[in-house]
């Protein structure tokens, strides 16, 4: 047991030592604290453990639930992830962390209509600090159902609000150039996917690599696919790279 779980057992301690002074609801928090500090530390089984005593002590608490949608995500139970965060959206309707997630959950769900209504409220909440995460998916959302125009814009909106952690929707502006044929452009974005916060997005390096490719610049398209390999050994871009490198010309 290490870092944030220590502390808030610790200050759950402390209350118990305190003879209960500290109500079910705020027992229940740190519990949630707790949880939240598993799941930092790759531990999703260990949070649904501690969301189940939270649960025990006050199941009307909206992040009790949020975060228990983001533990089945982390152990890719969808199914289970959509019922925790549609109980947390009922709990707190207009709280932007929950409509982000809740969007993201439906678009991998497939269900863009919901999604794409969770992502706008929670977007266009100018005190959301994670409003270019909302952007990003609404670009999925639309690139998955060929809209790549209305695609194209919500990423820009997204990499306006935060240029340096935009990995994603520039990663995903270099499909829509990709399938347009725009390969100078498509280049440009998954280079940009790479760069520094973005520096270990292994599929965008691998998709730097096709770009070369299907822009006929083979030389610089075997340098990336070799970089893939070198980088990022053991993962599936690796050995996408590897097959990919067996077929250049």
């Amino acid at each position: 047991m290490t870092g944030g779980v220590l502390v808030a057992l610790l200050c759950l301690g402390c209350a118990t030592d305190q003879k209960a002074k500290a109500s079910p609801e705020e027992r229940a928090k740190l519990f949630v604290e707790a949880a939240n500090a598993a799941l930092m530390e790759g531990d999703p089984t260990g949070a649904l453990q501690y969301l189940k005593t939270a649960e025990d002590l006050d199941s009307d608490l909206p992040e009790l639930h949020f975060t228990r949608a983001i533990a089945f995500h982390a152990k890719k139970d969808l199914p289970s992830a959509l019922i925790s965060i549609k109980q947390a959206l009922k709990l707190a309707p207009e709280d932007s962390s929950i409509l982000n997630a809740h969007g993201k959950l439906m678009l991998d769900a497939g269900k863009f209509k919901e999604a794409e209504k969770s992502l706008l409220k929670a977007a266009k909440d100018p005190t959301f600090r994670d409003a270019f995460r909302s952007y990003t998916s609404l670009g999925i959302a639309n690139y998955r159902q060929g809209k790549f125009a209305q695609a194209r814009s919500y990423l820009d909106q997204a990499i306006q609000e935060n240029p340096p952690g935009a990995c994603i929707a520039y990663y995903y502006k270099g499909h829509i150039d990709l399938k347009e044929a725009r390969f100078s452009e498509a280049t440009e974005n998954y280079d940009r996917a790479t760069q520094k916060f973005c520096a270990g997005f292994s599929d965008a390096h691998y998709a730097l690599g096709i770009a070369y490719e299907r822009d006929k610049q083979f030389e610089k398209a075997r340098k990336k696919y070799l970089d893939v390999q070198q980088n990022f050994p053991k993962t599936k871009a690796a050995e996408q790279a590897m097959e990919r490198l067996t077929r250049l010309p």
